[in-house]
């Protein structure tokens, strides 16, 4: 009888102590890649839903409305015209993906540096020395006489993506320096998750090839007067403002472990009700494309340091990093060798959220239950009151789908409309305020 007690008591408090070990996202110097998992299982999606202005919901998370002029560096519009100095970094990197893009840092249009907090740095010229961290390399910012690299110059940096050929005879797959922007500002409506992304009218880059991300761009030894390449009709993108839990050069999560955590009950009810929220969200743009490499774990709050022990995050956090891949479909089967399309109105006018609104069965699973919890269904539906058709057409407007695509366009002219573009945005609107409703006469979802 001892025997079972004690037998009894050792299973209790092993189970105590798996348990505190699950609730505890550490994150060590020099941090493992398996040592991520405690992180997913403890993370969490759902932010607080902001309450936005017209002018707010155009200009985007960086605009400042208390403080118009001085946020006025972190935020673009698409009559901007933005000038910067290359920063190699995807020439650098394992898996650089398919979308034509550059990092750069960001300068003032009389030949100075922002820094992270927009005040002007004055310099002569400045060159850049690339590091070498373990495996990866990065590049930094110097003044040209400083040949030592004594004072690295802390600019201001950010990701250009851009069309090629130029618009309007770009290929499609390059469609992301729009759907980006609108699937990034939908997000942010919904109070989930994204990175900050805009439409620029074009980017004067010091130090950029016509296309530097397909030359393989690996240095920038231009001077600060040489004449720069000129992008039209680009986006620039600014990372959330979170830390990123980095193990081995490696900050993504899996969908799968997610789907794993979700089924085993190692999630909270609350967990699995903002993942099926999440999954919807991303169904209303047919995000579908769930590979690890466009997902991102971050810390939005870390707890007070103790000397001698791991960092550990009181607030881990998982979302896609990369929403491009949307408002299109998946490639078909006799296209193995193709892309997704994106930007693709006819494509994506098809890819309703639910195969099923009677059984409440989503077309993109994203590697998880077919259905959602009700509770999930119920929470995204009053986050949606905020995405009225005129908050609808506003992103669209912002992200200009009115000339993303160029078939919808012709068909459009070619049918008779006077005003080809305002028809085109339209379509986009009216079938996205649908997309809303299917959401809420969706039936049956999960109830436990």
């Amino acid at each position: 009888m001892l025997r079972s007690s004690i037998l009894i008591s050792f299973a209790f408090f092993a189970a105590v102590n798996a348990g505190a070990q699950t609730s505890v996202c550490e994150v060590p110097d020099n941090m493992k890649k398996e040592q991520k998992l405690p992180c997913v299982r403890t993370a969490s999606i759902l932010l607080d839903q902001p309450a936005l202005s017209t002018e707010q919901l155009a200009n985007g998370p960086d605009f400042d409305a208390g403080q118009p002029e001085k946020s006025r560096f972190a935020y673009f519009t698409e009559s901007d015209n933005i000038a910067c100095y290359f920063r190699p970094h995807y020439a650098f990197k394992a898996i650089k993906g398919e979308s034509m893009k550059f990092q750069c840092w960001h300068m003032t249009q009389d030949g100075g540096f922002f820094s992270r907090k927009g005040e002007t740095i004055h310099v002569d010229d400045v060159r850049v020395a690339i590091k070498t961290n373990g495996r990866e390399k990065s590049a930094s910012l110097f003044a040209r006489n400083d040949t030592n690299n004594e004072h690295e110059i802390k600019a201001d940096h950010f990701k250009v993506k851009y069309l090629k050929p130029p618009h309007p005879n770009h290929n499609i797959r390059y469609n992301e320096v729009f759907t980006e922007v609108a699937a990034s500002r939908i997000m942010w409506v919904l109070g989930l998750p994204a990175d900050h992304v805009y439409p620029v009218g074009s980017a004067a880059c010091i130090g950029c090839t016509a296309d530097p991300f397909g030359n393989n761009l690996q240095d920038n030894k231009a001077s600060l007067k040489d004449t720069p390449v000129v992008f039209k009709i680009v986006s620039a993108e600014r990372e959330a403002p979170w830390d990123e839990i980095d193990s081995e050069n490696d900050s993504t999560w899996s969908w799968t472990d997610a789907a794993k955590f979700y089924t085993d009950g190692e999630w909270t009810r609350q967990q699995k009700v903002e993942y099926d929220a999440y999954r919807l969200a991303l169904g209303l743009f047919h995000y579908h494309n769930a590979i690890d490499v466009q997902n991102r774990l971050v810390c939005a709050e870390w707890d007070p340091e103790t000397p001698g022990h791991a960092k550990t995050c009181k607030r881990p956090m998982i979302f896609v990093q990369d929403l491009g891949s949307t408002f299109g479909k998946a490639k078909g089967a006799l296209n193995f060798l193709g892309t997704n399309p994106r930007g693709s109105f006819s494509d994506w006018e098809a890819q309703t959220v639910f195969l099923n609104t009677a059984t409440c069965q989503l077309r993109a699973t994203l590697g998880g239950d077919q259905r959602v919890l009700k509770e999930a269904q119920d929470l995204l539906i009053q986050r949606l009151s905020r995405l009225d058709a005129q908050a609808v057409k506003t992103i669209f407007r912002t992200a200009r789908f009115q000339i993303m695509d160029q078939k919808q366009l012709r068909r459009l002219r070619e049918s008779g409309s006077a005003d080809a573009e305002s028809a085109a945005l339209e379509e986009w609107t009216s079938t996205f305020l649908k997309r809303i409703e299917e959401i809420r006469g969706a039936q049956n979802c999960k109830t436990n």
